[in-house]
């Protein structure tokens, strides 16, 4: 009798890295998951450990710290007291949350579109008939990535929980929500083949 091959937990595996990349072998039958909801986006956000879509959730969990270091530098740019050494840390810091952000929507982006070319290869692998020409002028590209949005989600999000000690008016948390119906409404539309996000 075959023993299943024990699979690490979350924190064996480099952040970022897919069960594709962690070893683990996907079979060809498994169906493509949906893209994460925005509820469950802003679950990875709060620290919460997702159980699915984790190619997309713990890369986009990830924003918030990346998105609150880069606000603290631009806090400490902008001070007119700084010192020298101050300004130069904060400009390092800035430098590297840009490049961590710039990263994170990267894999995200690889993410979304590793599951979208495997939803055409099993569209193919059930229809093999070859599509007539023209029908791809058909799908809208859309001007943002999944990537992107989520970077912005957390931006929202992390301003929001900064200063959520300041109740009276909070003008991220609208902002939030209704950026959280647009990623809803893109990734239906993703998920049904009628918006495609930018490059593919």
């Amino acid at each position: 009798m075959n023993a299943l091959p024990e699979q690490g937990g979350s924190e064996d595996r480099p952040s970022g890295t897919s069960d594709s990349e962690s070893g683990v072998e996907i079979p060809e039958w498994a169906p493509i998951e949906p893209l994460p909801s925005s509820e469950m986006v802003l679950a990875a956000f709060a620290g919460m450990v997702p159980v699915t879509a984790t190619d997309i959730l713990d890369p986009a969990g990830e924003f918030v710290e990346c998105q609150r270091q880069h606000r603290l530098a631009l806090a400490v740019l902008s001070q007119t007291g700084a010192s020298a050494e101050q300004m130069k840390e904060a400009a390092a810091e800035l430098v590297s949350a840009r490049s961590d952000i710039e990263m994170l929507i990267m894999v995200i982006d690889e993410s979304v579109a590793d599951r979208l070319l495997q939803r055409r290869k099993d569209q193919l692998r059930v229809q093999p008939e070859i599509p007539r020409a023209g029908t791809a002028s058909n799908v809208v590209v859309h001007t943002e990535s999944v990537g992107m949005i989520a970077a912005r989600m957390a931006d929202l999000w992390e301003r929001l929980v900064a200063k959520a000690s300041d109740l009276d008016e909070l003008p991220e948390a609208h902002q939030l929500c209704e950026l959280c119906a647009g990623y809803d409404v893109f990734a239906a539309e993703i998920e049904s083949g009628r918006r495609l996000p930018p490059g593919l």
